[in-house]
């Protein structure tokens, strides 16, 4: 359930992923048979077929992060989208050292991208090859944490997707919610410019600047805010701006 005190929200699914994981280790030699068909079949263009092989593979041994992995990237290839974010966020569930190395890392650099977020200590990472497009799934996962209200859970989540692909505006922004409900609005609106840099057509992100703005006492900046996304067409930010204009004037 989306907490009462959570502004209204746009959330945008985009994902596409890919992950190398240590080399496997079944439970049994069918699994592994498995494993090995199905990573042909994917190699040689025949995803759905890939995708059976991977499917009995996990039913085998349902442990097995590289067959959840490669069915992932195969379900990608057919299209399931939906069916990969579930296989990718598997994928995470059973390899809790990634999340916890992005976000826990015991390194820290002074103005990078991640906002002040630990950055990883890449030893931690339990994987070969990570790349930076399976940020798209941490990032899928911390928005089924915020939506369930585990905000800082879903911190974790956002900033592994920050670190991996800093480029991508939708972590930024999503970890500026969850900031925002656990009442850290200087955060939440550090957040939300980084987002904003990102990508400075997005007229919700600039709503939910002004938010945070106007909970941490800056009217000045909320009016600022609202206007800029009243003018992108964000239709509660002009019905707010609207408000607060007329308060001003009686």
């Amino acid at each position: 359930m989306i907490p009462m005190n959570t502004p209204f929200r746009f959330f945008s699914v985009v994902l596409t992923a890919s992950l190398f994981v240590a080399a496997p280790v079944f439970a049994g030699e069918d699994a592994a048979g498995y494993f090995s068909t199905g990573s042909s079949k994917f190699d040689s263009g025949d995803y759905r077929g890939a995708i059976e092989e991977f499917t009995k593979v996990v039913e085998l041994d349902p442990k097995a992060a590289r067959a959840f992995d490669k069915r992932g990237n195969a379900k990608m290839k057919t299209g399931d989208r939906p069916g990969a974010i579930a296989d990718f966020i598997k994928v995470i569930e059973l390899v809790p050292q990634l999340a916890d190395a992005f976000a826990d890392g015991e390194k820290k650099h002074d103005g990078d991208e991640a906002g002040g977020e630990d950055a990883p200590d890449l030893q931690q990472v339990a994987a070969d090859g990570l790349h930076a497009d399976y940020a798209f799934a941490f990032d899928n996962r911390g928005l089924l944490r915020y939506i369930n209200g585990n905000y800082r859970e879903a911190i974790k989540d956002f900033t592994a997707a920050i670190v991996l692909e800093p480029k991508f505006a939708l972590p930024y922004k999503h970890r500026g919610y969850a900031k925002h409900d656990l009442q850290d609005y200087e955060g939440a609106i550090e957040d939300y410019s980084r987002a904003i840099r990102l990508d400075r057509k997005a007229g919700e992100t600039y709503w939910d600047r002004g938010l945070a703005k106007e909970q941490a006492g800056d009217r000045e900046g909320a009016l600022e805010d609202f206007r800029k996304a009243a003018k992108l067409g964000q239709q509660s930010a002009i019905d707010r701006l609207g408000k607060l204009e007329a308060e001003g004037e009686s």
